[in-house]
Parts: structure tokens; sequence; C-alpha cells
């Protein structure tokens, strides 16, 4: 399946139309700054929101997608580290991370993350229904509002089952080759299923603002997913941008909240490296504010 293929455009407009009709017509009548109408309004825009993300099949399977990756993955890395950890002579064993084989499947999970905050959008555009959005939402930032909100609540719900997810299956199959592995009641484990889980709606939200900013799926996946694996490529830059990468970087500095060893000398505490991609994810999404209500749909 391509992420980049985009709906019909007669089932996604359907989607967009049916939406609108079931908010209601007095939803969106509401004359803007009078009291109450700002909230009404935005409940509005959230249900039509909701409608067109049920409909629209491209996002729902990407989605779907993520969890099977999530699982496969870790499968895939618990069964190897484990074997290595069994290879791996005594002295060598003691710096073993159960923690790491849930860790790197999460990561390659990232990127159908951000392609579905991204279909969020280019699926309209690719439809031609974000002409139609834009007029039954004329204030064009209640749109934007709408679509991050509706993307951070749903991987505020899936996120941490992604997150668990590759935690059960990593830690079965490493105990399966005889390695250590971590329980769900260990120090440290049920904060990283809750830190993984928001670090995940964060790349959602990301996703949401690379869709606006490029309008097109296929540019908003390859450049989001390109940005987002830019730490692995660390050891290609020369060393001091290559530290800088691995610290400051928003998808590296966020990632600390999946670790569960001490903090090492440089690294950002796992609040602050969360700091840092929310940042990042705030400042991308008001520019994308900004440039949607500046120019043409």
């Amino acid at each position: 399946m391509s992420l980049s293929s985009p709906p019909s455009a007669s089932s996604a407009s359907s989607a967009s139309s049916a939406s609108f009709r079931s908010s209601g017509s007095a939803g969106f009548s509401g004359t803007p700054g009078s009291p109450g109408s700002a909230g009404a309004f935005l409940g509005d825009v959230l249900r039509s929101e909701w409608t067109k993300f049920r409909s629209i099949r491209s996002i729902v399977y990407v989605l779907a997608v993520a969890f099977l990756v999530a699982g496969l993955y870790a499968f895939l890395f618990g069964t190897a580290n484990g074997r290595a950890y069994a290879a791996a002579p005594a002295a060598e064993r003691t710096s073993f991370d159960p923690a790491a084989s849930a860790f790197r499947g999460l990561m390659l999970v990232q990127l159908l993350v951000g392609a579905m905050g991204a279909l969020v959008v280019t699926s309209e555009y690719a439809s031609g229904t974000m002409r139609t959005s834009a007029v039954v939402v004329p204030r064009r930032e209640r749109l934007v509002i709408g679509k991050a909100v509706l993307t951070a609540l749903v991987m505020l719900g899936c996120g941490p089952l992604l997150v668990l997810v590759s935690v059960l299956v990593s830690q079965a199959a490493l105990a399966s080759q005889g390695a250590p592995a971590l329980a769900l009641t260990d120090p440290g484990v049920p904060w990283m299923i809750v830190g993984g889980g928001l670090y995940m709606t964060a790349i959602g939200l990301y996703g949401v603002a690379m869709g606006f900013l490029l309008r097109r799926s296929a540019g908003a996946v390859s450049l989001g997913s390109f940005l987002l694996l830019l730490p692995a490529m660390a050891p290609l830059f020369p060393e001091g941008v290559a530290r800088w990468v691995l610290t400051y970087w928003p998808t590296s500095a966020g990632g600390r909240v999946l670790a569960l060893d001490p903090p090492i000398p440089d690294a950002l505490s796992p609040a602050a490296g969360f700091a840092v991609l929310a940042g990042t994810v705030l400042v991308l999404l008001v520019a994308a504010s900004a440039l949607f209500r500046s120019r043409d749909v």
C-alpha cells in the first residue's frame, strides 16, 4: 500500500459532505465572537473531522498497519537481540538493555504515525474537499485546531497501545531466547509506556503540520520521514554536528521519554527532551496555521 496514494475523490467528497450535514447547519451559523459560539463551532468542527477520519480508508489503514508493524518489528528486534545476548561473552552481558528491543521498533512505527497525521490533511487536498472545508469553516485557524485536536485525541488513545504492543512482544521474544526481559511492573516501564504514548501523539501532530505546510501526501510523508530519521544518519556527520543531532534534534530529544536508564552525561532529561519535541511541533503548527490562512486553498 502506498502511503502517498490519496483516497478517491468521490469517497472523500462524500465523507466531507456527509460530515458537514451531520453537524447541522445551526452549529455552523453561529456568529463568530458571540457568547459561546467559538466553543460550539469548534465542537462542530471536531465532529466533522471525526466523521472524515473514519470515512477516509487510507488514514484508518495506515493506523492499523502501525499496530502490525509495531508487533512485527518488536518480535524481530527482540529475537535478534536475544540471540546476540546468548552469543555474547559474560562481560558484555552486564550492559544488555532489554528496553532497546522495544525502542528500535518504535522508531520505525513513528514513520507511519507521522504519515497518518499528514494524511488527515493531504487527503482533503487530494480530493478537492479542502476548499469546501475552508468555506464552511471561514476562520481557518479553527480548521487547523480541529484537525490537530482530533489527531491528538486519537493518538493519546492509540499511542500508549502501540508502545504496549512493542514492549510485550519484544520482551516475550527476548525471554524465549533466554535473555533478560522487562515486566510491566518493573520500575520505569509504566512511565515508558505513557511517555511513549505522548511521543507518538507529538509525532502525529508533526504530521498534521507537515500536511498543511506541503499539502501533498508524497512530499509531506517523504520529507517528514527524512526529518524523523535524521538522527540515524548522525555517524555520517562531523563529530560536533553528530553530537548536537543526537542530543537536541527533536526526535532524539523527545525519545528520551522512552529511556529507562539514568541520563547519560550531556543528555537531556526525559522532561526537557520532550519539551524540545513539543515546542518544535507547536512552532510548526503555528507556522502551518499562518500559511494556511494566508494562501489560496
